[in-house]
């Protein structure tokens, strides 16, 4: 019986899915090791400009995220298209950048191509979606995502 239960357990074990992720620095970090000011130049639509009442203060909020973010990598389209992203776990919505972007915050990000995937699907429906930092609007897509 104990065998049964072992095997069944082993079989899960293989529907498991990981996923490896990477510890990017903090803003604390980076103000630590004297980093802030050059990252704030290389990222100038960063929302730590939002966090940021002068130079080298920053304003922490009861949920401390900038501390704990983990990216993982991704691949959209055929063939695949790389993307560093935060997995988002209050959230089912996954967006990227496309080459049609317009906001100068897209300067510093990866983008994404539909015209480089075989198996995009273009809806032609515009989206918009509000956060507490921020919004994004653009027109919704298809395609295939790994992890």
């Amino acid at each position: 019986m104990r065998w049964i239960g072992f095997l069944s357990l082993v079989a899960l074990s293989e529907c498991l899915v990981t996923v490896p992720l990477t510890k990017i620095k903090s803003m604390r970090e980076l103000r630590e090791r004297d980093l802030l000011r050059d990252y704030l130049q290389r990222h100038p639509y960063s929302q730590a400009y939002k966090l940021l009442r002068k130079p080298r203060v920053t304003v922490q909020s009861l949920r401390n995220y900038l501390d704990v973010h983990y990216v993982g990598t991704i691949s959209i389209g055929t063939p695949p298209q790389k993307f560093k992203v935060i997995f988002d776990t209050g959230s089912a919505d996954l967006w990227v950048p496309s080459i049609y972007c317009s906001s100068p915050a897209c300067v510093t990000h990866r983008t994404f191509d539909p015209l480089r995937s075989s198996t995009f699907q273009d809806t032609n429906r515009p989206i918009k979606l509000v956060y507490g930092s921020g919004s994004m609007t653009g027109l919704l897509g298809y395609d295939n995502v790994r992890v």
